[in-house]
């Protein structure tokens, strides 16, 4: 009984828990952290994604922060999904998705667990 209230209460976290947080962290990793990352691990950086990293953060703290709007934050969490696949991709590439860069790996789960999250809320409130 106990086991199957905790799993319970899990799925509730994961699915429903208010996602706002985990975006303005990724916002900050993408504006900040990962345009840093990205000119100090690589000889040639891919400016395309350091450009793509900057408006991406950019928009999804203005989307989370102080915008609000259901649609401009599940725009914005597509949009970090992608950069965080971008970044996964070109570290693994490299061979640089090792050690602590594995952490981009996480940003990617959580990216794609607010996409998720957020498109449940926009479902939810459409009812």
């Amino acid at each position: 009984m106990e086991r199957s209230r905790g799993l319970k209460r899990v799925k509730e976290l994961l699915l429903y828990s208010d996602s706002e947080p985990n975006e303005v962290l990724i916002g900050l990793c993408h504006l900040i952290c990962l345009p840093l990352a990205l000119a100090t691990d690589f000889q040639n950086p891919s400016y395309i994604l350091i450009a793509g990293a900057l408006g991406a953060g950019g928009y999804q703290l203005w989307s989370a922060l102080w915008s609000g709007c259901l649609s401009h934050r599940l725009r914005a969490t597509q949009i970090a999904s992608i950069v965080a696949l971008a970044t996964c991709e070109n570290l693994w590439a490299e061979g640089l998705l090792m050690g602590s860069r594995t952490g981009w790996v996480l940003i990617l789960v959580f990216a794609i667990w607010n996409v998720i999250r957020v498109t449940k809320e926009k479902l939810a409130r459409k009812l």
